[in-house]
C-alpha cells in the first residue's frame, strides 16, 4: 500500500475541524475518547522482560498504567510492542523463539482484555528465518496482529541484509506494517565515555537501518509494506540529500545519479524515503519536526510516545509550541493511522 493520497488528506480537514471542536486528542471523557490519538510507539514491559529498564515507570508497567496515561492525555488506542536487545531475540536460539512467542501471546491477551484500547505489533525471532516465517503465519493468522516490530539491527547485521529478504517478501505479501525500533549494534556500544548509547546511537542506527533497506533494494521491492520509522525519522530527513547523492551506481549517468537512482532504487531515493511513515515519539521538538515537515508530506506522520520508557509529556507537551495546522495535527494524531488500520477508525 502506498502513501495516502493528497486528496484524502484534504478531505480530512472537515474531520479535523470536528475533532478539535469537541476537544480532540486532549479530551478524556468516554464520549470524546473515541476521537483520541492512536499511539503507534507504546511498549509493553511484561514481568519476563529480559533486559531491566532504567525508568521506574517502565519497571512497574501494567496495562492499567498505560490506560491511565492514555486517558489523561486523550489517547484512544495504543499499539503495543515488545522490544529487547538482539542478544535476547535475534540470536537464532530456541530461547529466543520461546521469548518471542511468549511476548506475542501476552500481547494478544492484553488486546483481548481491552479490545477498544490496544492493538499490537508482533515480535519475530529474526535470527532464524524459518522460525520468523512461522511466527509471521501464527501472529497474523491466529493472533490477528496489527503488524510487526523489528529492531534496527540484529547485532551484526542491518535489515537490508540478504538473510532477511524472504521475511520481507512475506511481510510484503501480507501488506504488513513494519515498525522499526532503534537498537545499538555490537560495533557501536560504549563508544563515547559518559554518553549512554541511547542518547545518540539509537537515532543513528535507525538511519543506518533505513539506508540499508534503501540501498539493498528492499524498499523498492516491498512496495506493500507500510514502513514506520521512529522518532520523527531520526536523522533520515536531515541526511536524505546526502544519502541520495551517494547512491552507488553508474556515475556517468548524471540524471540518474542526481535523483539517487540505480537498478535497486529505480524510483529514486526521495520517492522511497518520502513514502515511509514517521512517528513522532520524543521528537516533537521544533527542530526534528522542522526537518520532518520539510522532507515528508503530512500524509506520512503518525503519533507515538515511547511510553513507558519516555514520559508522555515529552511528546505531547511540545504540540502547543508547534502550533500545527488543524488538518496536520489531526492527520498525525489519528487520521493517517485510521488509513493504515481501518478497524481503529472513530465512529462518527
Amino acid at each position: 500500500m502506498g502513501k495516502a493520497s493528497r486528496r484524502d488528506f484534504v478531505k480530512s480537514a472537515a474531520a479535523a475541524a470536528a475533532y478539535l471542536s469537541v476537544g480532540g486528542a486532549w479530551a478524556s471523557g468516554s464520549e470524546n475518547r473515541k476521537r483520541g490519538r492512536i499511539d503507534v510507539h507504546h511498549h509493553m514491559i511484561p514481568p519476563f522482560q529480559p533486559n531491566p529498564v532504567i525508568m521506574p515507570a517502565a519497571k512497574n508497567w501494567t496495562p492499567e498504567s498505560s490506560l491511565a496515561v492514555m486517558d489523561k492525555y486523550g489517547t484512544e488506542t495504543a499499539i503495543l510492542s515488545f522490544v529487547a536487545p538482539s542478544e535476547y531475540v535475534y540470536d537464532g536460539s530456541e530461547k529466543a523463539r520461546n521469548l518471542v512467542r511468549k511476548a506475542n501471546d501476552t500481547a494478544t491477551k492484553i488486546v483481548s482484555d481491552h479490545p477498544a484500547r490496544f492493538g499490537f505489533f508482533a515480535s519475530l525471532p529474526l535470527g532464524d528465518t524459518g522460525a520468523s516465517l512461522k511466527e509471521i503465519e501464527y501472529a497474523f493468522d491466529t493472533l490477528k496482529c496489527d503488524g510487526v516490530v523489528l529492531m534496527t539491527n540484529t547485532g551484526n547485521k542491518w535489515l537490508g541484509d540478504p538473510q532477511f529478504a524472504s521475511v520481507f517478501e512475506e511481510l510484503n505479501r501480507r501488506k504488513s506494517a513494519v515498525f522499526l525500533h532503534p537498537s545499538t549494534p555490537n560495533c557501536c556500544r560504549n563508544l563515547d565515555t559518559g554518553v549512554p548509547d541511547y542518547v545518540l546511537e539509537y537515532d543513528f542506527d535507525t538511519t543506518r537501518s533505513v539506508t540499508s533497506l534503501l540501498y539493498s533494494g528492499t524498499l523498492s521491492r516491498c512496495q506493500d509494506v507500510r514502513w514506520i520509522v521512529n522518532h520523527s525519522g531520526a536523522a533520515v530527513p536531515t541526511l536524505a540529500g546526502r544519502i541520495k547523492d551517494r547512491v552507488p551506481g553508474d556515475t556517468r549517468n548524471f540524471n540518474a545519479a542526481a535523483e539517487g537512482k540505480n537498478a535497486k532504487i529505480p524510483n529514486g531515493v526521495y520517492y522511497e524515503l518520502q513514502r515511509l511513515y514517521y512517528e513522532c515519539a520524543h521528537a516533537t521538538y521544533p527542530m526534528p519536526m522542522a526537518a520532518l515537515r520539510a522532507f515528508a508530506p503530512p500524509t506520512q506522520y503518525l503519533f507515538g510516545t515511547d511510553f513507558p520508557v519516555e514520559a508522555y509529556e515529552t511528546t505531547v507537551g511540545q504540540f502547543a509550541e508547534l502550533k500545527l495546522p488543524a488538518d496536520v495535527q489531526y492527520a498525525l494524531d489519528r487520521g493517517n493511522a485510521e488509513g493504515l488500520w481501518p478497524k481503529f477508525k472513530a465512529v462518527s
